[in-house]
């Protein structure tokens, strides 16, 4: 008996007869034996390249310490030319084993595809997730592995990104955290009518200009107060964040930290015009106004720090980033949708007469484009409803149709976040039955 492995197997062809030649080969204690002449038509292959040469006449056994169940299947692969794969053996076992005898995973046959390649899917679509979740580990084993400077910086670094590492690092995510509430708490209540006054301030816009009284919304004080300090906290917060960043590149690209950066901008932008702008010209035009006040709205996309601490919320991002592309075919799917229904409910509820097109709901076709998206997503708001037979029918494929895009494509979506959540929760149930990894 020899162990083969590939050195000794690869050479030129003996002197074989492969009409009647046999090989015998023995793999995890099963003996399979087979025509020469089968093995060498699948050129390319590691059994291929052992026919070639074995020498005519000469008994021997070829032994592989390999998985017996895929190798069944390979030998029927040669034998028969169709590649099928046990089901009930994980994919990358099959994959291991179809790399190792060089046999090219997509000759599998269609019956056996399906189950083989999710498992190829899935871990694509696992790897970026198990980048993140390995992260902690990774920023801790470089933490260990330095000195001085890096080695306090990785330290406090992990005391500010990752709220699991010790209780320093919890307390400081609360504290964070509950500045965060604090903040859009304050942006919230300050649109109730009795949290804000509105007063005449009068403009001139240079000197020797006729004044101008402009009306301008005066929040109470104590919501400025409590804007001043928050924002106070979150530039304190981002500047040390910048300074024991690991990556300072990786931290601008960062869409969270981006976000932190566009929030502080409204309050200083104030500051700024407070001090130079004497004349209360700028600072009441409308231009000013609507840039402050989109800046300000991105201060309620802090609540996506919840991140840190919640770990569903992680996942279902990266559920949607994993199914991107199915959810880009959604929307191509249903803009297609919304342009052929508002056509043809603006045609099935245009009148006879053109003169009565105003007592219509769809007075042109781009006004059906709000009806045909609510009706396909189910929201129905009423707003807008046909009257006619013919609209009643267009109204009705529109909300079948609209069923069943949806149905086609957000089980995905759902499949991927049951994906990662089980993926998530076992890792943790490792983690903690091995602490010592």
């Amino acid at each position: 008996m020899a162990d083969s492995p590939e050195e000794e197997i690869d050479g030129t062809p003996g002197d074989i007869d492969p009409d009647e030649e046999k090989i015998v080969i023995s793999v995890g204690g099963i003996r399979h034996e087979i025509l020469v002449s089968s093995l060498i038509e699948r050129t390319g292959t590691r059994l291929c390249n052992l026919a070639k040469k074995h020498v005519r006449g000469r008994k021997e056994e070829y032994f592989f310490n390999r998985h017996p169940g895929v190798f069944s299947s390979v030998m029927d692969y040669y034998r028969s030319g169709e590649l099928h794969v046990p089901l009930d053996i994980c994919g990358a076992v099959v994959k291991r084993e179809l790399d190792y005898w060089r046999i090219d995973g997509a000759l599998i046959e269609p019956c056996c595809w399906t189950n083989y390649s999710s498992y190829i899917n899935k871990q694509k679509t696992l790897s970026d997730f198990s980048k993140s979740m390995i992260e902690e580990k990774t920023t801790l084993r470089e933490m260990q592995n330095s000195s001085g400077w890096k080695k306090v910086q990785l330290r406090i670094w992990m005391v500010l990104d990752l709220p699991s590492h010790s209780r320093l690092a919890m307390a400081f995510a609360v504290t964070s955290f509950i500045f965060v509430l604090a903040s859009i708490t304050g942006f919230c209540i300050e649109t109730l009518p009795i949290m804000f006054t509105v007063e005449n301030v009068t403009r001139q816009c240079g000197p020797g200009q006729r004044n101008e009284t402009v009306p301008t919304v005066i929040s109470l004080p104590f919501l400025t107060y409590l804007d001043y300090i928050c924002t106070s906290f979150f530039t304190a917060e981002l500047l040390v964040r910048v300074l024991f960043a690991p990556n300072k590149l990786k931290f601008f690209q960062n869409i969270m930290n981006v976000i932190d950066i566009l929030a502080l901008l409204p309050l200083y932008v104030q500051i700024i015009l407070d001090l130079t702008d004497t004349y209360n010209c700028l600072k009441n035009r409308r231009a000013v106004l609507e840039t402050i006040f989109i800046l300000r709205i991105i201060r309620i996309f802090r609540i996506f720090h919840l991140m840190k601490h919640y770990k569903a919320l992680k996942i279902m991002v990266h559920a949607i980033k994993a199914s991107f592309q199915e959810l880009m075919m959604l929307m191509i799917f249903l803009l297609i949708a919304m342009l052929l229904f508002s056509t043809l409910i603006f045609y099935a509820e245009r009148p006879i007469e053109y003169s009565m097109i105003t007592s219509s709901h769809f007075e042109t076709i781009p006004s059906g484009f709000w009806w045909s998206i609510v009706t396909m997503t189910t929201v129905g708001y009423g707003d807008m409803y046909p009257k006619t037979p013919l609209g009643y029918v267009v109204g009705a494929l529109c909300a079948v149709c609209g069923v069943m895009l949806e149905a086609l494509t957000i089980p995905v979506v759902s499949n991927n976040f049951a994906l990662f959540y089980t993926h998530a929760r076992s890792r943790e149930q490792i983690t903690k039955e091995c602490p010592s990894e």
